[in-house]
């Protein structure tokens, strides 16, 4: 099976915008600043797949930055039902659907990129022929 082009695309945009979002956590001290690691993780591995540039490590990188940001994502999420104690806010809501969101989409990319071990280097590697 190979995958779209499309989906190449919003696989990357989805590693970009996370990729961002955990430095700024880290630069900003929402999080700790182990939040870097992640973050330039997820932008190689976004920056790769815009590029094309990855090839043969496409499925690699989107596996391993997909398992990080999934256990930031959950542990996120842990941390929101928690602050749920304290009632339900605006900022509780948006944690909880932000990371649901996050979680769930990391998690389906690392399904697809484990379940598909030929379909990032096929589009990654070669033009489409149509």
């Amino acid at each position: 099976m190979k995958i779209n082009s499309k989906l190449i695309i919003s696989l990357s945009i989805l590693f970009l915008i996370t990729g961002v979002a955990w430095i700024i956590f880290a630069i900003l001290n929402e999080g700790t600043i182990l939040l870097l690691e992640p973050g330039i993780a997820n932008l190689i591995t976004g920056i790769l797949l815009l590029t094309k540039f990855g090839g043969r490590y496409a499925r690699a990188l989107v596996l391993a930055s997909g398992v990080y940001s999934l256990i930031i994502c959950s542990y996120q999420l842990y941390a929101s039902i928690n602050i749920l104690r304290i009632g339900l806010t605006i900022f509780t809501i948006a944690s909880l659907l932000g990371y649901t969101l996050g979680s769930l989409a990391f998690l389906s990319v690392i399904i697809v990129a484990y379940m598909n071990s030929q379909a990032f280097i096929s589009s990654t590697n070669q033009k489409d022929k149509s």
